[in-house]
């Protein structure tokens, strides 16, 4: 196929060394495709991500032309299993070790009902590449790379964009067609630190109305790519708030924006201000800490949430601004907009935990070594339990974000969270900084006493838990009182007793 010589651009001097990371299976089957009369040209992200000097991501999108659906599959198919998932879609899925390689034929989507799911999609094989890159959102993810004569074929002017850091919409009519592209823009303009351009920010403007049609799970992933990816989420998430996505979806958040602080304890400024520092501080501990994604969602998110309870705590007493009980009023917003972006169970309770808890870290260390107040194991084991499935090792981590979100204005010497590393050598000490405290007694030592396993078991265990943690009993005084009992239900009154006379 001949490609006009003014989408073809010179390859930045830093794009080489990228080459060499492309996988072999690429490389093979584009020469095959060559050899059959086709040719193979690596797409979207893959591209952008190499001309930025990284690696290829685990997916990778190549686009086939000049030959027929069943020819490329065939040639796929010479290197291993193609997936069933994507074929009615013209996509044939490979996976390649840690990478998923997608090859397909270029197409037209085409607009034909209302959602995600109103696209008609014709394939050709044949279709002129300015038209085949029409479709892609952005021109920094509409550039195409020929690995086998190396070529880098831009026909939107994305290079340029990219160079310059801007974030430019390809098509206008396309682009409305998909919403989730407002959010993939966000996440983009966070990333790769964009400046949208104006004509396209009116384009992103006029979807937003749009994005209530798509499902939550499409939403999260791009919530989980601006919050795990973007090393100043903050710039995504202002860029939400100038085009109304915040106002309009996302009230929990919008109210932190007419939310002030006291500007003594708060001098960056309103709750907003303050979130979004946080969040910034957040994107490099999860980077320090090297966590993985699911655990980094859960940090991120508790960041974003831990200060939704201060719009309806925050009045002034004394002349100062003040937010008593915020912690436990952001469970309500919290959990809201959790459910808005379609967070599991497990994910909203452990944020949960976090946003209730997030200042004991700081009023712990601050009893013990300003007020003179002897933290015990108990406290520290009852601190691990309550945050239970999240962990006192997070809590640290959404607790110094919170610390570091004052700005510019803390000064180096006193970046060193003192409450966060008290509280994990603690924790670590009791080996609770990760895990729920073990039980003191478990159900096997009430069968071990003579009990029949029963309803009263669960009761029991937790009452000893207590006696243990709230009082110092040792596991053989406690087993000692159970010993003393006939009947569990007997057990169960001494062991109240012992807490109630305490």
């Amino acid at each position: 196929m001949k490609i006009p010589r003014a989408y073809i651009k010179r390859i930045p001097h830093f794009f080489s060394p990228a080459l060499e990371t492309i996988p072999d299976l690429v490389m093979d089957v584009a020469r095959d495709v060559q050899q059959a009369g086709g040719k193979a040209f690596l797409v979207g992200g893959s591209v952008r991500d190499m001309l930025l000097g990284n690696r290829p991501t685990k997916d990778i999108d190549v686009e086939v032309y000049g030959l027929r659906s069943d020819q490329l599959e065939t040639i796929v198919l010479d290197y291993g299993k193609v997936a069933e998932v994507g074929k009615s879609f013209g996509v044939l899925k490979f996976f390649d070790g840690k990478i998923e390689i997608d090859f397909s034929l270029p197409r037209k989507d085409s607009k034909v009902g209302e959602g995600h799911r109103g696209f008609a999609i014709d394939t050709d094989p044949d279709m002129d590449i300015k038209e085949a890159a029409r479709r892609r959102d952005f021109t920094i993810n509409a550039m195409m790379y020929d690995p086998v004569e190396e070529l880098l074929i831009d026909c939107f002017g994305g290079l340029d964009d990219l160079e310059k850091g801007v974030l430019r919409v390809v098509d206008k009519k396309t682009f409305a067609e998909d919403p989730l592209r407002v959010m993939r823009g966000v996440q983009f303009i966070a990333r790769f630190d964009l400046m949208v351009d104006i004509k396209s920010f009116n384009v992103m403007q006029k979807t937003v109305p749009s994005l209530g049609e798509l499902p939550k799970e499409r939403l999260q992933m791009e919530w989980m790519k601006l919050l795990l990816k973007a090393m100043k989420p903050s710039l995504g998430l202002e860029t939400m708030l100038d085009l109304g996505i915040i106002e309009r979806y996302y009230p929990e958040l919008f109210l932190l924006t007419e939310t002030e602080q006291d500007h003594l304890w708060h001098p960056e400024g309103n709750v907003w201000i303050h979130t979004l520092l946080c969040l910034n501080a957040g994107a490099q501990i999860i980077h320090r800490e090297r966590m993985r994604v699911k655990q980094a969602f859960v940090i991120m998110l508790a960041i974003l949430c831990h200060d939704l309870g201060k719009p309806k705590t925050t009045h002034v007493k004394d002349s100062r601004i003040v937010t008593p009980e915020h912690e436990a009023e952001g469970e309500k917003p919290t959990r809201t907009f959790l459910s808005r972006i379609g967070a599991d169970g497990e994910t909203t309770k452990k944020v949960v935990n976090l946003v209730k808890n997030h200042l004991v870290p700081f009023s712990l260390y601050k009893a013990e070594f300003h007020n003179n107040e002897k933290i015990t194991d108990g406290a520290i084991r009852r601190l691990a339990r309550r945050l239970h499935p999240a962990t006192i090792y997070e809590l640290s981590l959404v607790a110094e974000a919170d610390y570091l979100g004052k700005g510019a204005r803390l000064k180096e010497k006193d970046r060193n969270f003192k409450s966060g590393k008290w509280l994990i050598e603690r924790s670590q000490k009791l080996k609770v900084d990760k895990n729920k405290p073990e039980n003191v007694i478990d159900g096997k030592d009430l069968i071990e006493l003579g009990f029949e396993p029963g309803r009263l078991f669960g009761a029991i265990i937790e009452l000893a838990n207590e006696l243990r943690d709230n009082l110092n009993f040792s596991r053989e005084k406690i087993i000692s009182l159970i010993n003393k009992s006939e009947t569990l239900g007997d057990a169960l009154l001494r062991l109240k007793q012992e807490l109630e006379e305490e």
